[in-house]
């Protein structure tokens, strides 16, 4: 079974077709007609790339995506929560 799929899938050097490449890769530019929504028109895109580069300055300018401006101690972080449970525990205690 897989070496007849090897056989289906590799090209012989003479049998590669006209319009692919010498790997036998077609090139966008010269793939037959019909079946295919391959667009290679430079306008398209630039038109492609300048939306990708909009939602990327929209996506950095989100104050999400901004680091933060000090960078928080995660033990001072617990060490302040553990003092606001003692305190909030000890509000509770009549003793």
């Amino acid at each position: 079974m897989a070496i007849a799929l090897g056989g289906c899938v590799n090209t012989p050097g003479g049998d590669t077709p006209e319009w692919a490449n010498a790997e036998g890769f077609p090139s966008l530019r010269e793939v037959p007609e019909g079946g295919t929504s391959a667009n290679t028109t430079a306008a398209h895109w630039r038109a492609v790339e300048a939306d990708l580069l909009q939602a990327r300055a929209a996506a950095q300018s989100n104050p999400r995506a901004q680091e933060p401006a000090v960078a928080e101690d995660p033990q001072t972080f617990l060490d302040e929560a553990r003092r606001d449970i003692e305190a909030t525990r000890n509000s509770h205690n009549p003793y």
